[in-house]
């Protein structure tokens, strides 16, 4: 028991520690608590019912917290938790592999909710209790009972040359250009572009620091092109450092938010006559072009900032073009 809460101390302050100091916090932690007995309290926890599954849902997104896990992230977990326990109506430890089959059957046949979500909410409950049966709350994974959900294989296309181009053209404000720019040009996501600030931009080097997925550092890159236009764009605002590197149209300008990126991004798309436009398509567009103009794969896996390879792979579309290329150049 101590040595877990050691442990999920010392990874909680990895981002924010040296390699020096992190061994430093390792050593003091295990110095100071040698001998000491901690008793797990469960009176709460163990309490079954609908308190008891209130319980459990903190401790779980405590251990989300703990690793850095974004608030988004963890609302999403908390929603399809709480919806699937009102919708079954029982407590947790009385939930079986057939109920689940029951709940995701109604929501994909009554309610029309597409296999590629009802996947992802299965992920939700399966960590959720991965995570109760290994604090030894409940005894078993229902969620592993369901079986894998068969989803149809549907390639995600980037933006075409002419998409892309369209949409610049449909562009009716040196925001919104430098915006389409930025997000082509760093492959950023829309949570990380909208979290920038004007001093996180070295515009001399073109590069800029963001903080991702578990507040993982990396660093990404401007284009001439998205260079130009950002510089344009901050200094027609006349931005200072300190303030938010997007902001609305609308005085008092405010740091534009997800949802008004997104917003923004389905006007061009309707005024530019291309479907599908949201913020992650531009991620998959650069990935799908760095990929095919080149660069080794597992330098777009860094550039992305990914932790597997397997994710890169799907992000990047290969052109058939460069795959028969490639055939005559090594067959």
């Amino acid at each position: 028991m101590i040595e877990r809460i050691l442990e999920n101390v010392v990874n909680a302050m990895v981002p924010h520690l040296t390699p020096e100091q992190l061994e430093t916090l390792n050593n003091v932690l295990y110095i100071n608590f040698h001998n000491v007995e901690v008793q797990e309290q469960r009176t709460e926890l163990v309490t079954r019912g609908i308190d008891g599954d209130e319980a459990k849902i903190r401790m779980f997104v405590a251990s989300k917290k703990a690793v850095n896990r974004q608030n988004n992230t963890l609302l999403q977990y908390t929603r399809e938790i709480r919806n699937m326990l009102a919708f079954l109506g029982k407590r947790l430890e009385d939930i079986t592999g057939m109920d689940l089959r029951y709940y995701y059957g109604v929501m994909r046949e009554q309610r029309g909710i597409r296999m590629s979500t009802m996947q992802t909410r299965l992920h939700y409950l399966s960590s959720f209790w991965d995570f109760l049966t290994a604090e030894e709350l409940v005894h078993n994974n229902p969620v592993k009972k369901v079986g894998l959900l068969k989803l149809e294989k549907t390639i995600k296309k980037p933006f075409s040359a002419e998409e892309m181009e369209a949409l610049r053209t449909g562009c009716n404000t040196l925001r919104d250009r430098a915006l389409v720019e930025f997000l082509y040009s760093t492959g950023v996501r829309v949570s990380e572009l909208v979290a920038l600030n004007v001093s996180d931009i070295e515009m001399s080097k073109q590069e800029l620091i963001v903080y991702g997925k578990g507040s993982k550092e990396r660093k990404t890159y401007l284009t001439d092109s998205a260079k130009f236009y950002l510089k344009r764009y901050l200094d027609e605002r006349k931005a200072r450092n300190q303030e938010p590197l997007f902001v609305t149209l609308d005085y008092p300008h405010n740091r534009l938010t997800v949802a008004g990126v997104q917003h923004m991004l389905r006007q061009l798309g309707q005024r530019s006559g291309v479907d599908n436009v949201h913020p992650h398509r531009f991620r998959r567009t650069i990935a799908t072009d760095l990929l095919n103009r080149g660069m080794p794969i597992e330098q777009v896996k860094e550039f992305l900032g990914h932790e597997k390879l397997d994710t890169t792979m799907i992000y990047c579309t290969v052109k058939t073009e460069s795959v028969q290329a490639s055939h005559r150049k090594y067959a």
